[in-house]
């Protein structure tokens, strides 16, 4: 076991005599994805919401508030990934709640960089150029994540079959 799941295992403290019975086992998981995901729905909606209320302090707390959730996030799916479960193996990306949570994050990080870069720029001119080079890179970066997805999936389609 890598020392990584073995970090995993002690944080989620999986070795508990709670987990040996299948049924607490199964509500638990189902509980723990639940609180999972309105973590990251509490996340998202807070970073798009503080930067443009709070201001300057709103975008720095926001900018926490992200690093944490992707963190957790990435943790999340490497210890299910070191399990040998790809999620991404059969999630599908053409869900309405995946566009909304993008829209969301999309929202709260155009906050933070208008409120972190843009006033306390020489050059608000050349931040801008910054901003949509960025946004290019991002989406391209999307672009091949979701390739990298469908590839998954096909390739998890065709080994079921």
């Amino acid at each position: 076991m890598s020392a990584f799941v073995t970090a995993m295992r002690v944080v989620g403290d999986l070795d508990d005599e709670f987990y040996r019975d299948e049924r607490q086992r199964d509500v638990w998981n189902e509980a723990a994805a639940v609180g999972f995901q309105l973590f990251l729905w509490a996340a998202f909606l807070a970073a798009a919401v503080l930067p443009w209320v709070a201001g300057t302090v709103g975008a720095w707390t926001a900018l926490g508030v992200l690093v944490v959730a992707v963190g957790i996030s990435a943790a999340t799916l490497g210890f299910a990934r070191h399990r040998d479960v790809d999620l991404h193996a059969t999630a599908t990306l053409s869900k309405p709640r995946l566009a909304l949570a993008l829209v969301l994050y999309a929202v709260g990080v155009v906050g933070i960089v208008a409120r972190l870069m843009v006033p306390n720029s020489d050059s608000p001119v050349s931040t801008w150029w910054g901003i949509a080079v960025g946004a290019a890179v991002g989406a391209a970066a999307a672009a091949y994540a979701i390739a990298a997805a469908r590839r998954r999936r096909a390739r998890f389609e065709a080994e079921e079959d």
